[in-house]
């Protein structure tokens, strides 16, 4: 495995996180919203969301565990990018 490999696989992680963990969000909002839960929206997405992720990992760990590693890594990182954004955008200070 070379490490321009490593690179494509850590950046894959790095959007399918950023699409994962977005869409957690985005689902979660529509959760406690003052309507309630669209089910025939919540659901298929919430689906969705595994769906995409375990395949990602699937597909990685088709390569070996170098590029599993590398996949995750990069999912790690965008869940630091989306936690570090949410907690500027509502005013706290973003831990270290």
């Amino acid at each position: 495995m070379t490490p321009l490999n490593l690179l494509l696989f850590g950046g894959l992680g790095l959007l399918v996180g950023l699409w994962h963990f977005g869409s957690l969000h985005w689902l979660s909002q529509r959760l406690v919203s003052a309507e309630g839960p669209n089910w025939r929206t919540v659901l298929p997405v919430q689906l969705l969301r595994i769906a995409v992720l375990v395949g990602a990992c699937w597909w990685a760990v088709r390569f070996g565990a170098w590029p599993l590693l590398a996949l995750a890594l990069g999912i790690v990182a965008a869940r630091v990018v989306l936690i570090r954004r949410a907690r500027r955008t509502e005013g706290n200070p973003v831990q270290p």
